[in-house]
C-alpha cells in the first residue's frame, strides 16, 4: 500500500523501502539503467529517487 506522498510523486508510486534500496544499490556501483531494469521502473523514474526529490526524503 502506497502512502498519499508516494501516489502523488510525479512519477508515479514507488514505495519507501524500494527506494532505498535503489539508493544503497546506487552507493555499491549499480548503473541507473540496472536499477530500471531490475525494479521495472523507467530510468527517468529511478533518477527522480536517486537525486532525492521524491516523498521519501
Amino acid at each position: 500500500m502506497y502512502t498519499k506522498g508516494e501516489l502523488d510523486d510525479e512519477f508515479g508510486p514507488v514505495d519507501a523501502d524500494e527506494c532505498a534500496e535503489m539508493r544503497s544499490a546506487s552507493e555499491l556501483g549499480y548503473s541507473t539503467e540496472s536499477l530500471a531494469t531490475h525494479f521495472e521502473f523507467e530510468e527517468s523514474t529511478v533518477r527522480h529517487h536517486l537525486d532525492e526529490r521524491c516523498s521519501h526524503v
